[in-house]
């Protein structure tokens, strides 16, 4: 029998994120929060599409190295944290909802979580069941989150600092890079290698959440 609880895991992981802000400020404004989630389910129709070429010119499995390579870091890695980037980056954060890097965190973790809610149901129903599969179903809702926290930690501190470009690129290129390393472990089917990844990508999050508290202090 198909297990379908593993669809729940990125809204509930929304919910959760979002019953928590609620009561960290029971008077704050969610339209942006919510636009944000949005956001993430318009994205993923594109990407479902471009993971359907990917296995159209059949490089969307572990059949060589390179293959593996090009799936993980192009068309996972990069594409997906390029389409997050996009609203953060031209609507969102002229929305001036993005103070900071914490601001700038909660906003790319609702993308990431809109995205994985609708992609994980493209994968589970319409996918091409390449390695990893179950395991790429559970983990895609967290480590999205995850990685969602580069993203928009740098996003924030570039609005801080008035330095977008340079800070942006350095979230993208950060966050496609883990996401690209997230899905060629799967790929190449090595669990001990996905759970110390997935320990230090966590690591790495707590680190920059915490950071986030106080960075903007120190740039003032």
């Amino acid at each position: 029998m198909a297990n379908y609880s593993v669809l729940l895991i990125s809204p509930l992981l929304f919910i959760a994120l979002y019953l928590f802000l609620k009561y960290r400020y029971p008077k704050g404004e969610f339209r942006q929060f919510f636009r944000a989630f949005i956001y993430g389910l318009i994205i993923a129709i594109p990407l479902a599409l471009l993971d359907q070429f990917a296995h159209f010119l059949n490089i969307d499995g572990a059949l060589s190295l390179r293959r593996m390579a090009v799936y993980s870091f192009v068309i996972i890695g990069f594409a997906h944290e390029l389409f997050k980037f996009l609203p953060l980056h031209f609507d969102i954060a002229r929305k001036k909802v993005i103070k900071g890097s914490a601001d700038g965190i909660v906003y790319s973790m609702a993308i990431a979580l809109g995205l994985t809610t609708l992609f994980a149901v493209y994968y589970h129903f319409l996918g091409n069941h390449v390695e990893g599969n179950l395991i790429y179903l559970i983990a895609i809702g967290p480590m999205n989150a995850l990685f969602a926290v580069i993203l928009g930690f740098f996003a924030g501190m570039g609005i801080m600092r008035k330095n977008r470009f340079v800070d942006s690129m350095t979230g993208l290129g950060a966050a496609s890079f883990f996401h690209g390393v997230f899905r060629f472990t799967l790929l190449s089917n090595d669990p001990l290698f996905f759970a110390v990844f997935a320990l230090g990508t966590l690591l790495i999050a707590v680190i920059l959440i915490n950071r986030s508290r106080y960075v903007r202090s120190d740039l003032k």
